[in-house]
């Protein structure tokens, strides 16, 4: 789908804060109320908005101990190995990735007995060849926003 200068303008609103209202931001570009609301159904039809969430801090919510696993895999076993780590509720995101992995896996845990048991889990799957686990001292930059050319 092709976005005009519409879309990337309701797109940029969005992002700032998902909360604006469509008459806010048909104020802001020129528009009706309706087609904001038009084009954000078509948006969201188009795949291009995946959603609205609120964007939750993890430690203030308990969840201190942040990691990021790579893991090796045999190719026969990989798509089994994506499925039982996309069911793991600790695992927050899985990259599929070139190099020296096969994928990278963010996990988000409570305190390093629980990232212990998500680590022998992951490295028990059939078919996981090697795991290394990174575990997050800082986080300097984390950005959501997708810049829109």
């Amino acid at each position: 789908m092709e976005l005009d200068n519409v879309d990337k303008g309701i797109l940029s609103f969005l992002q700032d804060n998902a909360r604006s209202s469509f008459v806010k931001i048909a104020r802001k570009i020129g528009v009706s109320e309706g087609t904001v609301h038009l084009r954000v159904r078509k948006l969201l039809e188009k795949g291009i908005i995946r959603g609205f969430y609120a964007i939750v801090n993890p430690e203030k919510v308990g969840l201190a101990i942040r990691a990021f696993i790579g893991l090796q895999a045999e190719p026969a076993m990989y798509e089994k190995i994506l499925k039982k780590l996309a069911e793991m509720d600790s695992v927050y995101a899985i990259y599929d990735v070139t190099g020296e992995y096969s994928a990278l896996i963010d996990v988000k845990v409570r305190d390093k007995e629980e990232l212990t048991k998500v680590i022998d889990l992951v490295g028990s799957i059939p078919g996981v060849k090697t795991t290394v686990t990174m575990l997050v001292l800082r986080v300097i930059k984390e950005k959501f926003k997708v810049e829109i050319s």
